[in-house]
């Protein structure tokens, strides 16, 4: 499995969920948050350095991954299809747009209310694997008030957080 922006706000989760599923998994990430994505379990991928051709050879022999999970959307979800496994591949993004827009199939799911028990399922496997802890969300060190919160945004912004934001309202 290959998860684009394995270090982010959903990356890092879908990386522990699918290692506690038995999958070998592979996920972008910047040079920055590369130790946070191996210390997950996955083989990090610098994308700023490999093109997707590059990385799907080397981790594939060429073939494509059986399942991509794009978490950025844009750009990455053309790449998404362009390194997934020919014919069996599953392409799934958190965002669904890009060249390709694949949105309106998800806004489709959730508008027609159907499989609301499977969600509820979902969740409880996923709080289970939480409370084995298996899985942990990633924190940013920093500790931010409502009086800071401006900073916290700032620092979202910017781009130089690690992990999730807390806001504490002390």
């Amino acid at each position: 499995m290959l998860v684009h922006g394995g270090a982010g706000g959903i990356g890092h989760v879908a990386v522990q969920i699918a290692r506690a599923r038995g999958a070998e998994v592979f996920a972008t990430s910047s040079p920055a948050r590369m130790e946070a994505v191996e210390r997950l379990g996955a083989t990090a991928i610098d994308y700023t350095t490999a093109a997707v051709e590059e990385y799907v050879a080397k981790y594939t022999g060429g073939e494509g991954f059986d399942v991509v999970f794009d978490t950025v959307g844009g750009p990455v979800l053309d790449a998404s299809f362009a390194s997934v496994r020919t014919y069996t591949g599953h392409v799934l993004s958190a965002l669904g747009w890009g060249t390709h827009s694949i949105a309106p199939l998800s806004f489709r799911g959730a508008l027609t209310g159907r499989g609301r028990d499977h969600r509820g399922e979902i969740l409880r496997e996923a709080a289970a694997l939480a409370d084995a802890g298996a899985l942990k969300p990633l924190l940013d060190s920093r500790r931010f008030t409502l009086a800071t919160v401006a900073d916290a945004h700032a620092a979202v912004e910017s781009g130089t957080t690690q992990g999730k934001v807390v806001i504490d309202n002390d």
